[in-house]
């Protein structure tokens, strides 16, 4: 098979780390860019530009604590576009090699997919669809609650317009079963479209 990059993209808890899972199943290899983000958090550089940005109250034992930069960063548009300026560039790098390195087709599991530009990367994308009150209900359990959602992602794009640039839809509300059935079938599809002729 051909390497194909296919992206994921949809809103806060709607289970793109279980359509991930997935395709990691049947052969793909999964990049998990909020755990690539997590890791460049760590990195000294941007360290200390985050702390030049918003202070060493950001920090917790040396280390950047992420609820106390997501409470200052998230505060204002200004702020996100800021932080993104700090930390896209240095995970777009390392999702960039990654793909590289990748001996098979590659699924890009990354929660502001075209936000940070990262949808160029991709040959197809699917938009997994779950309604703001499953997904309030299903981040509940991270310990989110529905007001952090909300101020989340009023700097992010629109879920209505990130699906409709999407290539497929994944209907994320019922059984698992049911959305592993929809997974499958792209899948399968993408199976075709990359076989050698």
């Amino acid at each position: 098979m051909n390497r194909l990059v296919v992206g994921l993209a949809g809103g806060v808890g709607s289970g793109k780390s279980t359509v991930a899972a997935f395709f990691r199943k049947w052969g793909a290899r999964v990049i998990d860019a909020d755990a690539i983000g997590h890791r460049v958090l760590e990195r000294p550089g941007v360290r200390a530009r985050l702390v030049g940005a918003w202070g060493p109250g950001i920090l917790r034992d040396g280390r950047v604590d992420r609820r106390a930069l997501a409470s200052v960063a998230f505060g204002s548009k200004a702020g996100v576009e800021r932080l993104n300026r700090l930390v896209h560039p240095a995970i777009l790098r390392d999702i960039r090699r990654r793909i590289r390195e990748a001996r098979t087709w590659v699924v890009l599991d990354a929660a502001l997919l075209y936000e940070a530009g990262a949808d160029s990367l991709c040959d197809r994308v699917i938009f997994v669809r779950a309604p703001r009150e499953l997904r309030a209900r299903r981040t509940a359990a991270r310990g989110w609650s529905r007001g952090e959602i909300l101020r989340r992602e009023r700097f992010q794009w629109p879920t209505t317009y990130k699906e409709k640039k999407a290539h497929y839809v994944i209907n994320n509300t019922g059984p698992k079963s049911r959305t592993k059935d929809q997974a499958k079938k792209i899948y399968d599809e993408l199976r075709r479209l990359t076989r050698p002729v």
